[in-house]
């Protein structure tokens, strides 16, 4: 009976574990709680927005020549604060000056011309009608005179008929006498047909002279008329020489000179580039994973890199988004090299900010999927 009890297993207390000392033994499950816990924090608290980057952007105008020439003088300097209708640069105007001053000798020269042709041919008819008239005048002249010396000669031989009889005079001066007063007599038969024919003449002459005012008419309008198109011509490169004084569009202030006086520029390249006053404009790069998370109109918060001490955080909204997806710039790729496929998103500021163009920006979105409905009574 002893042995028995001797024998016999002892009794051994056991004590509760501390809850921690078990949690120590599964760490491995412990952290992937807590880490998918984090995840879950996360997503309902920052992924309400899409951060993504940007660059602060002002309108520029490019002051560019419409045609090829040589720069003769560069008038603003990089920073000049210009107005609209301001010279930013002349063109050397040599070669078109050239031009203007032949087109108009060429049309002095067709004026002068087309006017020696009218004198010329207006003498050469007044000339004729004169001739034609003069002639008239000494027919009627010459019919008239014989007329009278025929009446004359046939009183005459009426008196010396009876001195002829009584043979005081010889019957030869008798006969030239009469001989006369025939040829007088046919010539006066004939003058009016003559007379008829020169006044015929005279009205031809006329009638000439009439068509030819015509013509000469016709021929001023047709010169009018190319002188006119010459005129145009002119008037075209007078504007073509305004168009060799560079002007700016608009107000703004010079950002950068890419050319200097002397050089030969062509049509369509810069001279110089001006920022024009007003709003900046703000453009995101949006990665394409993000594209269902941004609407137009969701609001956003702009952050500058520059200029954030000036003008702080800066709310803005969407307002416009690129129809299709594009390469985006580099810098918008965390990995140096990568190329990152996205949409440009353009955004409008809510206020005034004196941003500087061509700073980079921080840009957070509010994604749609977290944006609270609109209730419509």
């Amino acid at each position: 009976m002893a042995e028995s009890e001797e024998n016999a297993a002892p009794h051994v207390t056991r004590y509760r574990r501390p809850w921690w000392r078990s949690l120590i033994q599964y760490w491995p499950l412990v952290i992937f709680l807590c880490a998918g816990l984090a995840a879950i924090l996360l997503y309902s608290r920052g992924g309400k927005y899409r951060v993504m980057t940007g660059t602060a952007e002002r309108v520029v105008e490019n002051v560019a020549p419409l045609e090829s020439a040589r720069i003769a003088s560069i008038h603003v300097e990089v920073g000049d604060h210009v107005k609209a209708g301001d010279v930013i640069a002349r063109l050397d105007t040599a070669i078109i000056d050239a031009e203007n001053a032949v087109q108009k000798e060429r049309i002095f020269r067709s004026r002068l011309e087309a006017q020696l042709d009218q004198l010329s041919l207006e003498r050469q008819f007044s000339v004729t009608l004169q001739e034609a008239k003069q002639a008239l005048r000494e027919a009627r002249m010459e019919m008239a005179v014989t007329k009278v010396e025929h009446e004359a000669l046939v009183k005459e031989i009426e008196r010396l008929k009876p001195l002829l009889q009584q043979k005081l005079i010889s019957a030869e001066s008798m006969a030239a006498k009469q001989a006369r007063e025939s040829i007088l007599r046919e010539t006066l038969k004939l003058m009016p047909d003559h007379i008829d024919a020169l006044t015929i003449e005279v009205n031809r002459a006329n009638d000439q002279k009439i068509s030819a005012l015509e013509r000469m008419r016709e021929m001023e309008e047709t010169v009018a008329s190319a002188t006119g198109e010459e005129g145009e011509a002119v008037k075209l490169l007078n504007l073509r020489r305004e168009g060799y004084t560079l002007r700016a569009q608009q107000d703004g202030v010079v950002a950068q000179i890419d050319q200097q006086p002397g050089d030969v520029v062509s049509a369509g390249s810069s001279i110089a580039s001006i920022l024009i006053r007003g709003p900046v404009r703000v453009v995101g790069f949006l990665p394409e994973n993000d594209l269902s998370s941004v609407s137009i109109g969701s609001p956003a918060k702009i952050y500058p890199t520059v200029s954030l001490r000036e003008t702080g955080v800066i709310p803005a909204k969407v307002m416009q988004i690129s129809p299709a997806v594009y390469s985006l710039p580099e810098r918008v790729s965390p990995i140096r090299g990568q190329i990152v496929r996205g949409r440009q998103v353009v955004l409008e500021l809510n206020r005034e900010a004196n941003l500087v163009p061509g700073e980079t920006v921080s840009i957070e979105i509010e994604s749609v999927r977290f944006r609270k409905p609109l209730v419509r009574n």
